[in-house]
């Protein structure tokens, strides 16, 4: 039986993109304005909305059963020596958390990876298509269907930001961002891993066992469909952390970024064309 053809590097991506408002978008074109979230943030509307833009597991080192004692104290006591832990119940499972890395400032976006594509089997040029599930587009809007969309006010209607020089961009905001005080070491640019936190059923445990802050690149399955990558700012500097708080600019991206004020309920179809070669 012959093996399937595999991609070399699955993991590179070309297409970056960014789910937002129209008045976001207009000024991410025009200015370049990035606004940074946190973690917390996330957790906050995910109870109060739902999940899908939000995550209540967002940023879990470790989890364990509430009747499990012994792996309770186990992981507690492995990370105790983090006196801002955070002990928190959702369900029967207690979920352990930094508050330091809960509240540090982040900006996330989608990558289309080329293991969304199907490797083709022979050699040369292939015109290959994958689809965005709809639920990436639904997620950012709450669920709510396009005649609800229709009647929000225009500047709060959904948007999709694509960025077609990702080195550039990134390049230019860690500029930006080293330019208000930051170290380059401060700036962690990670593509989010996804695990499922129920793989080991009702009773189950498990200790993620990360450098902090790397929990907050993993996320549930749940939103597998959100093909994440996000740049982490890993820094103590309040005085920067106070900036973030509100909107950076780092200066017209019209160069290398275009915007659709399009909501795209139906998925998104991504049609590439590749010259494949054989590796030995």
């Amino acid at each position: 039986m012959e093996e399937k053809a595999v991609w070399a590097e699955p993991e590179n991506f070309m297409m970056v993109f960014r789910c937002t408002t129209q008045k976001y978008a207009e000024n991410f074109l025009n200015n370049g304005e990035i606004k940074f979230s946190t973690p917390s943030s996330w957790v906050k509307y995910a109870f109060e909305k739902g999940e899908g833009r939000g995550d209540k597991l967002e940023g879990t080192m470790a989890t364990f059963h509430v009747l499990d004692i012994e792996r309770g104290v186990e992981l507690n006591q492995k990370y105790e020596k983090y006196t801002d832990l955070l002990r928190v119940p959702i369900g029967q499972h207690v979920y352990l958390k930094s508050s330091r890395n809960m509240e540090l400032p982040c900006f996330c976006l989608y990558i289309l990876k080329q293991s969304m594509f199907d490797c083709p089997e022979e050699e040369g040029k292939h015109r290959l298509t994958t689809m965005i599930p709809d639920s990436y587009f639904k997620d950012f809007m709450d669920n709510l269907d396009p005649e609800e969309v229709e009647k929000l006010d225009e500047k709060d209607r959904p948007s999709v930001i694509f960025i077609h020089d990702y080195k550039e961009f990134e390049k230019r905001i860690i500029s930006s961002l080293m330019a208000l005080g930051l170290e380059r070491e401060e700036i962690i640019v990670s593509r989010v891993s996804y695990f499922d936190f129920d793989k080991y059923g009702e009773y189950g445990w498990w200790d993620f066992g990360q450098r902090m802050p790397n929990e907050l690149t993993i996320k549930h399955t749940r939103f597998e469909n959100q093909s994440e990558a996000r740049i982490i700012i890993n820094t103590d500097n309040e005085k920067v952390k106070k900036i973030l708080e509100r909107p950076i600019e780092i200066g017209s991206l019209n160069d290398i970024a275009t915007v659709s004020n399009t909501y795209l309920h139906g998925g998104m179809s991504v049609e590439i064309t590749v010259d494949v070669e054989a590796l030995e």
